[in-house]
């Protein structure tokens, strides 16, 4: 199991969101005076840590994201399920950068000048192991019925 590059793939893409989870993905400052505010997955906190903004649609895509990648990990006998984990891994990490382009330009484009922390990164390449994951998968599942059909 492990031995198989898609599960090197599922697993470095299960870490990468679940590092991202825990990390801060941006921070602004206001244009006037003010604290600078972080923005989390779980919503946007200003200096003292006093929640302003609540983003949990951000965390339950990346969660889910993350548990789907896990889950297919453990399901290498079922290829075609496997295959479907990863679409709907990849879909998920492309709808939190829509979510999060959503939550920039209603809420935070107005606040002022806005940092992208090293977090934010990590979604995409997070979904770029997915896609490597059902590419392999995918090569896989057509070895074995090449191998079905010479029988």
């Amino acid at each position: 199991m492990i031995q198989r590059k898609q599960t090197l793939w599922l697993l470095a893409a299960f870490a990468l969101s679940a590092i991202c989870l825990c990390l801060p993905l941006a921070s602004y400052e206001p244009k006037g005076m003010g604290v600078a505010s972080v923005i989390y997955n779980l919503g946007v906190t200003d200096g003292e840590g006093v929640l302003h903004f609540s983003s949990w649609p951000l965390f339950a895509m990346l969660s889910l994201s993350s548990l789907l990648a896990f889950i297919a990990i453990f399901l290498f006998k079922n290829r075609k399920l496997q295959m479907k984990l990863c679409m709907a891994g990849t879909v998920l990490n492309m709808a939190w950068y829509v979510y999060m382009g959503i939550v920039y330009f209603s809420v935070l484009q107005t606040a002022g000048a806005f940092r992208i922390k090293f977090a934010l990164c990590l979604p995409l390449v997070a979904l770029i192991f997915l896609v490597l994951a059902r590419k392999a998968i995918k090569s896989d599942e057509d070895l074995v019925r090449s191998m079905d059909r010479i029988r």
